[in-house]
């Protein structure tokens, strides 16, 4: 199944996107149950973007402009 989105996802960023996504939903649950948060998609978002952000600030040239890419179609 990973394997497949992966092909599907054609590009060399999947991985950075799947481990920003996965940190974002951790921190995001983490909030709910510690913090009395409510369940909100905008929240999630906000926090991948954030984190999509400072990625870019230690990935290599190449790869950050596929980031920005990929971040301005959102």
């Amino acid at each position: 199944m990973v394997i497949r989105s992966r092909e599907a996802f054609r590009s060399t960023i999947y991985r950075e996107i799947v481990i920003v996504a996965a940190w974002c939903i951790w921190c995001h649950r983490n909030n709910i149950i510690s913090n009395g948060h409510s369940l909100s998609f905008a929240a999630w978002r906000r926090c991948f973007l954030k984190e999509v952000e400072l990625v870019t600030i230690r990935v290599k040239p190449e790869l950050k402009d596929k980031i920005v890419s990929f971040m301005s179609s959102l």
